[in-house]
C-alpha cells in the first residue's frame, strides 16, 4: 500500500458483520417485546458478537495508525468526525429535554396544572444529584491532567494515575445514580415527569458506561505505550467524549434538578411570604366573594403553572 495523505482503506468484513449484528438485535428487542423469550436469547447472542466485530474491527484500525498509515490529514478527518458523532449525541439529548420543558413549561390538567406534579416527591437537588455533579467534574479534571501529562512525554506514572482515578470516579458516579434510582419515589411509569427523568438520566448513563469503556480502554493502550506525545489522538478523543458526558449532566442538574424541582420558586414565595405580584389579586377579599374559602388557591395554581420561569 502506498503511503501518501489520503490513503485507501483496505477491505474489510467487519463493517458488514457489525450491521447484521444490528439488525439481529432490533429484530431480537421486537420478538421480545411480544412476549417471547427467544428474542432475548436473540438480542443477548447478537450483542456479544456485536462486541467481538467492534473489537476486531477497532484493532485493525489500531494496527493501521501503528504502521504510520494515519498521516494528517487522515487524523483531521479523525477529529472531525469524532466532533459530528458528539453533535449527533447532542440531538439525542435536546430531544429529551425537549420533551422536559414541553411538559414543564405548561403542564396540562393530567398532571395537576402544576410542576412537578402533585404527589411527585422530586430528588433533593443537593443531594446525590450535586455530588455526583463534583464526581464528574473532578473525573474530567484528572483526564485533563493525564492527557497534559502524555503531551509532557510523562508515560509512565501520573498520566497512568490521573486516567485509573478519572476511571474510579466514574465507576462510583454510576453507583451513586444506582442507589438514587432506588430510593426514588416515582418509576418511568409515573406520568410524564417520571418518564422524561428516568429517559434522559438513564440515556446520560448509558453514556457514561460508554464512557467507561473508552476510558479502558484508552487506559491500557497507555500501558502498552501506543500514545506519544505528538500522536495522541485516541486519547483526546476519549477525553472529548467524557466533557461532553460532564456537560450534559451540568445541564441535567441545573434544569431537571435544580429548576424543575421548583426549588427557585419554593425560595422566591418564601422569601416574600406569599406577597408577589402575581398573587396580589387572588389575595384581595373584593375579588372573591363567593362562600369557597379555597376558590382563589385553586384559581392561583392554575395560574401558577404559566409562569415559565417558576416552574
Amino acid at each position: 500500500m502506498e503511503r501518501n495523505l489520503y490513503y485507501r482503506v483496505k477491505p474489510s468484513w467487519w463493517p458488514f458483520l457489525t450491521t447484521l449484528c444490528l439488525l439481529s438485535m432490533a429484530l431480537g428487542l421486537v420478538t421480545a417485546l411480544s412476549g417471547d423469550f427467544d428474542g432475548v436469547v436473540v438480542m443477548g447472542l447478537a450483542a456479544l458478537c456485536l462486541i467481538c466485530c467492534l473489537s476486531m474491527w477497532w484493532r485493525d484500525l489500531l494496527r493501521e495508525g501503528d504502521q504510520g498509515y494515519h498521516s494528517k490529514k487522515v487524523i483531521k478527518n479523525f477529529r472531525d468526525a469524532m466532533a459530528m458523532f458528539i453533535a449527533s449525541e447532542v440531538m439525542f439529548f435536546v430531544s429529551f429535554a425537549w420533551a422536559f420543558f414541553h411538559s414543564s413549561l405548561a403542564p396540562d390538567i393530567e398532571v395537576s396544572g402544576t410542576w412537578p406534579p402533585v404527589g411527585v416527591r422530586v430528588p433533593w437537588c443537593f443531594g446525590v444529584p450535586f455530588v455526583n455533579l463534583w464526581i464528574l467534574l473532578t473525573s474530567g479534571g484528572f483526564m485533563n491532567v493525564a492527557l497534559g501529562k502524555v503531551r509532557c512525554r510523562d508515560y509512565d506514572h501520573w498520566s497512568l494515575l490521573c486516567l485509573f482515578v478519572a476511571i474510579v470516579l466514574g465507576v462510583v458516579f454510576l453507583f451513586l445514580q444506582f442507589k438514587e434510582y432506588r430510593i426514588n419515589s416515582f418509576t418511568i411509569s409515573d406520568g410524564i415527569y417520571g418518564s422524561t427523568f428516568y429517559m434522559l438520566t438513564g440515556f446520560h448513563g448509558a453514556h457514561v458506561v460508554g464512557g467507561l469503556t473508552f476510558m479502558v480502554v484508552t487506559f491500557m493502550r497507555l500501558w502498552f505505550g501506543h500514545f506519544l506525545s505528538d500522536r495522541c489522538f485516541g486519547m483526546v478523543a476519549c477525553a472529548w467524549y467524557w466533557h461532553f458526558v460532564d456537560i450534559v449532566w451540568i445541564g441535567v442538574w441545573v434544569f431537571y434538578y435544580f429548576w424543575g424541582g421548583g426549588l427557585i420558586f419554593n425560595f422566591w414565595y418564601n422569601y416574600w411570604e406569599g406577597d408577589v405580584w402575581w398573587t396580589k389579586e387572588y389575595m384581595n377579599p373584593e375579588v372573591w366573594c363567593d362562600n369557597d374559602p379555597k376558590a382563589w388557591e385553586i384559581e392561583l395554581l392554575n395560574d401558577l403553572s404559566y409562569v415559565w420561569l417558576f416552574p
